[in-house]
């Protein structure tokens, strides 16, 4: 009995000894595996990985020049009256033009000038408070259509342009000149707005309103005009 006693303590003594050896060889056996997650869950995994690298990234909408730069006049306007307090720049064309420089940044600071002066302003300067360059296209050089063109060629979607009058049609004109601002000039078609009404083609517009023509038109409509020059903000 006693020796029945010694065999079984020597053989668990063996089994605990040799137990790690046996765990070791199970799971190299593959006796003792990892869980083996769903196959489904998987194939989603997969399948949204492959999607962020395949997917494009979205395309942002074109801007539509032609109505961007229209609203731009009508907005312009309407905060250039209400930054000037008044209900009508007719008789304030110098007025109209430096307000609207400074609502679009390309003044920092208001200038208070006739139309006649406006031109010779920004002739003497490298570049305008906001900090954008200009460029100066004097009459002794240039018609009203040349400076257009020169523009357009320069840039095919120029904005910021100031045209100088010395002399106007009008009373008030002949003695203070006159100047007006184009937004920009697209397809060779002119975006700009008066400080009064303009008759083209038989249509009327009203002070402030949009007005788009070609760069031959726009010079017909002033050539009664006695030109300064013409300034770029670039």
């Amino acid at each position: 009995m006693n020796a029945w006693k010694r065999f079984l303590a020597i053989a668990a003594a063996a089994l605990f000894l040799l137990s790690p050896l046996i765990g070791i060889h199970a799971i190299a056996d593959e006796h003792i595996a990892e869980p083996v997650p769903d196959e489904s869950a998987v194939q989603r995994a997969e399948d949204g990985d492959e999607a962020v690298l395949t997917e494009e990234p979205s395309e942002e909408p074109e801007i539509d020049e032609h109505e961007h730069l229209l609203e731009q006049i009508r907005e312009t306007y309407k905060n250039a009256k209400k930054a000037s307090r008044v209900k009508s720049f007719k008789g304030k064309c110098g007025k109209y033009v430096n307000r609207q420089l400074v609502l679009l940044g390309i003044n920092k600071k208001y200038i208070a000038c006739n139309g006649n002066k406006a031109y010779d302003i920004y002739a003497k300067k490298a570049q305008t408070t906001g900090g954008y360059k200009i460029t100066a296209y004097r009459a002794k050089k240039y018609t009203l259509k040349e400076a257009l063109e020169a523009i357009a060629a320069e840039d095919p979607h120029a904005r910021n342009i100031l045209v100088g009058f010395q002399r106007g049609t009008s009373k008030a004109g002949r003695r203070y000149g006159h100047v007006l601002f184009i937004h920009g000039i697209e397809d060779d078609m002119v975006y700009f707005s008066d400080s009064f009404a303009q008759k083209i083609d038989d249509v009327r517009y009203k002070e402030g309103e949009p007005i788009v023509c070609s760069i031959e038109t726009f010079a017909k409509l002033y050539r009664k005009y006695k030109l300064d020059g013409v300034i770029h903000f670039g």
